[in-house]
């Protein structure tokens, strides 16, 4: 989705942290098909978190608009397709993640530091020879330059953002951490290939099951790849099921008493092999 004018709120006094406590907070994950209709995206979007809402979610992190957060009361991260204010020569779009307040107000913005470029399996060729395809995300999209502080988010805790991809990068995630970070979110979007050999069989229509993981590794919802199946008429009747969502408890408490029994961060051999992300400094970022 293009959502340009939704970037352009920033304010930059609320990309820090805040001194919010945390709590026990309810939080619905949302899972929906985007296609190139914008209006229909948007409107698939409205729908399920509308019905989550009603079902009792008080922060959702959905595709979604300043407007609907600001009229339900919720928090939303959105990830979209989104053009950056000084493209100097440059026609393509950002990957971000966007991070709404109860407000409607844009309490921060993340591009997408790691791009899918990536060589795949394509389609057989004529004699049933292998052809290999690159995914060429760099082609579209401008890679981000930098990484965003952790946003406390009132009631939740310090939110860090990253998009798909980066969760192949563990250094992003130990930067974050020591910045604060105490629930990381990755609005995901898996190929054919990676999809099926991740999550499931190869009659599947989207892959990439959303889910959550409490610091134990404890399972606290998770949703199904969408689709069995993959004739047209099958695929149709499941864009007009317009999504799925789960509701979970969150208590980021448990991440401070999970450190203090698995002590990771001290036990980490600095004098062996160096500390990722030292020059990052402790202190939020203002």
């Amino acid at each position: 989705m293009l959502l340009r004018s939704l970037a352009r709120t920033l304010t930059p006094s609320v990309r820090g942290f805040s001194t919010s406590t945390p709590r026990m907070t309810k939080v619905a994950v949302v899972q929906l098909r985007s296609t190139n209709n914008v209006q229909d995206n948007l409107a698939r979007s409205d729908k399920v978190i509308r019905e989550a809402v009603a079902a009792g979610a008080k922060h959702e992190y959905a595709l979604g608009l300043r407007k609907l957060a600001k009229e339900l009361g919720v928090v939303i991260a959105a990830g979209i397709h989104d053009l950056p204010e000084d493209p100097q020569g440059d026609d393509r779009v950002q990957n971000t993640q966007v991070l709404i307040g109860t407000d409607g107000e844009l309490l921060a913005d993340y591009n997408k530091l790691h791009l899918f470029d990536v060589v795949l399996p394509g389609t057989p060729g004529p004699n049933g020879e292998q052809r290999m395809k690159r995914t060429g995300e760099s082609d579209r999209i401008r890679p981000g330059q930098e990484v965003v502080p952790p946003i406390d988010v009132p009631g939740l805790g310090k939110v860090g953002l990253e998009i798909c991809y980066d969760l192949r990068f563990p250094e992003l995630h130990i930067i974050l951490t020591r910045l604060g970070a105490q629930i990381l979110t990755f609005p995901s979007a898996f190929t054919v290939k990676t999809g099926r050999d991740h999550w499931g069989k190869s009659g599947r229509t989207s892959w990439g099951e959303a889910l959550a993981f409490d610091p134990w590794g404890r399972q606290l919802g998770r949703l199904r790849s969408m689709g069995d199946g993959g004739d047209e008429a099958e695929i149709n009747a499941i864009y007009d099921t317009g999504g799925e969502y789960f509701i979970c408890d969150v208590d980021v408490n448990n991440v401070g008493e999970v450190k203090k029994q698995l002590p990771l961060a001290d036990q980490k051999r600095a004098d062996i092999y160096g500390v990722v992300g030292k020059e990052v400094p402790k202190k939020p970022i203002e």
